[in-house]
């Protein structure tokens, strides 16, 4: 039932989201000592109106240094892989490369911790006012 509705299902693609970024970004934090290391980050894909609600408008890469993996070209008609678009980040300019080879900045990687924690929050309570509410509707007190 709650399945159903657009609005908690969105939430919880977001949440989803956000936990799987957290992941990814503790891994950069944890390597941040790692010779040769290179930071990555998931970029979600923007959702176009004439997929939406489809499982293209689901899919999520891993980014590194602007590019997102896992993409390929089916039809001569689809964008070239090299196009910028939504859900893309030129990192080149952001961080410095140490000589040990590594490239993750800690401080910009703390700041997307932090602001990926304010997002999943913020999140996690619009679903919890949802729910609230919807109780509300059918009969019962929050």
């Amino acid at each position: 039932m709650i399945h159903d509705l657009t609005t908690f299902a969105a939430l919880k693609q977001r949440m989803r989201f956000l936990q799987s970024r957290q992941k990814v970004l503790a891994e950069n934090v944890a390597n941040a000592d790692t010779p040769g290391y290179k930071p990555k980050d998931i970029a979600q894909i923007g959702v176009d109106p004439a997929t939406r609600g489809s499982d293209a408008s689901r899919r999520m890469g891993v980014q590194r240094y602007g590019q997102v993996a896992g993409l390929m070209v089916t039809s001569p008609m689809h964008i070239s892989q090299n196009a910028k678009g939504a859900g893309t980040e030129d990192r080149g300019a952001s961080f410095e490369t140490r000589p040990s080879g590594n490239a993750v900045n800690l401080e910009d990687e703390m700041l997307k911790v932090s602001q990926n924690q304010i997002d999943f929050q913020t999140a996690a309570n619009l679903y919890q006012r949802g729910l609230a509410t919807l109780k509300t509707a059918i009969g019962r007190r929050a």
